[in-house]
């Protein structure tokens, strides 16, 4: 296989695993009681297919950093300063996105349910690891010049926009009151 064959088939790889996340995270929000995300009960069939498809982010994200690094400068932004403007979304953006995980927590990251975390990243963002990493990826795929690398931002911003109108409804079933008051005083983004 070619260069370009290989970097088509991880192009349309990661957009297969975004559509699949996207049609899951879809499902979720539409039918709550076939829900993938946040994870359902465990012990059910669904909990089981979800944590079957867990897989499937890690591997779009690795896809998109590696359709960046094989479509490298094959876009139109072949200007120096794209280096300066990519870095200066990438770093904060990751950054923020990583102070948000490591607050939060593995587990609680991946939709086990958790108390309440207001502090750290979460005073200013109720999504911080969603905020930074669209806009850490936007800087990746500036930096790496790849229209491919923007098409598969677009999918995953697309999918860290909509997750939380999945997670809301959850969080104020299993946290109640105090996440109302949370939601009143912090920001869905930021």
């Amino acid at each position: 296989m070619t260069a370009d064959g290989v970097t088509q088939a991880v192009f349309w790889g990661v957009v297969a695993c975004q559509l699949y996340n996207l049609a899951t995270l879809a499902l979720s929000i539409l039918r709550p009681d076939l829900r993938l995300w946040p994870l359902p009960e465990p012990g059910t069939p669904l909990y089981a297919l979800s944590r079957a498809s867990t897989p499937v982010g890690p591997i779009a994200i690795l896809g998109l950093l590696a359709v960046g690094a094989l479509d490298f400068d094959g876009f139109v932004l072949h200007h120096p300063l794209r280096f300066a403007v990519g870095g200066a979304l990438l770093l904060p953006g990751g950054a923020f996105a990583l102070w948000g995980f490591f607050g939060l927590g593995l587990e609680a990251s991946t939709g086990v349910e958790r108390a309440l975390l207001a502090r750290g990243a979460y005073r200013y963002s109720r999504n911080p690891q969603y905020v930074g990493s669209v806009v850490g990826l936007l800087g990746y795929a500036l930096i790496c010049n790849s229209a491919l690398a923007l098409v598969c931002w677009a999918l995953w911003s697309a999918w860290f926009l909509l997750a939380p109108f999945a997670e809301e409804p959850w969080l104020r079933e299993k946290l109640g009151e105090p996440y109302l008051d949370y939601t009143r005083r912090v920001r869905r983004y930021l």
